[in-house]
């Protein structure tokens, strides 16, 4: 009876954390969806013309993405950013049961829904009034419990050198709230094309993190970094594309 108070308190302490932690974020709502075999075409039109219906106001808005690479290729990732803690509690019958009679006959969804909270500390380039990113490249880690300073720490300096030397490309990290691991985060970087020129540098990536953070910064924080997350399934990665046609009414 005494060690299940104690795992009855500890749970009640941490989900009083949790709340806490996210009760001011920004949170991002994510779906995945594959196809059934031979309804692609149909699912893109049905869901498209729901995503203009529903989705095309700025506190409901869902932009999808294809999966390119990988496992798993051929998916659809739906996202909704922007929310808030408020958002959660507002009456979504009439869209859900529209999705159920229009759009779930051709698509299995995969995993079930999730939520994430908006890192903001990540964010690299990013302005609220730019559209979505024609591409993705989406990084998952399960960062371990106690190593996630050495984590953010990587992340949050190495975005400084990134966005300077690559101000094209954009970067959101998000962190799982509800339906996965609790370690797990993800990283967002969005571009609109592959090819580029690089600009000219004087310096190399490594001597200008040490000369912003301190001499061997780069050999001391990335190598914390890749000592922070889970050695097995620690790091997945995957390209996405934007599906223009399942765009929302953007006027």
């Amino acid at each position: 009876m005494k060690n299940f108070l104690i795992i009855t308190l500890t749970f009640f302490s941490l989900n009083a954390f949790s709340q806490h932690l996210f009760q001011d974020s920004e949170y991002w709502n994510t779906w995945v969806y594959k196809p059934k075999a031979g309804m692609t075409e149909q699912f893109e039109k049905s869901a498209g013309k729901k995503t203009k219906k529903f989705n095309s106001s700025k506190d409901n808005t869902i932009i999808t993405f294809k999966v390119v690479t990988g496992a798993n290729n051929g998916q659809y990732v739906r996202m909704m950013p922007w929310q808030s803690s408020a958002d959660y509690d507002k009456d979504k019958s009439e869209e859900l049961k529209y999705w159920q009679e229009n759009v779930a006959e051709y698509a299995d969804a995969i995993g079930g829904p999730q939520r994430w909270a908006r890192m903001k500390w990540g964010d690299m380039n990013i302005k609220e009034s730019d559209g979505p990113s024609k591409y993705l490249h989406q990084a998952d880690f399960l960062v371990k419990s106690d190593k996630w300073d050495d984590f953010r720490r990587w992340l949050e300096r190495i975005g400084k050198i990134y966005g300077e030397r690559v101000p094209e490309h954009r970067r959101i990290i998000l962190s799982i709230v509800s339906g996965g691991n609790w370690n797990l985060t993800t990283v967002l970087i969005g571009f609109d094309q592959y090819g580029r020129t690089p600009n000219e540098f004087d310096t190399t990536w490594e001597k200008d993190y040490n000369t912003k953070f301190g001499a061997n910064a780069w050999n001391y924080d990335r190598t914390a970094f890749s000592e922070s997350t889970e050695m097995i399934v620690g790091q997945q990665v995957q390209s996405l594309e934007l599906v223009e046609s399942m765009l929302p009414n953007m006027d």
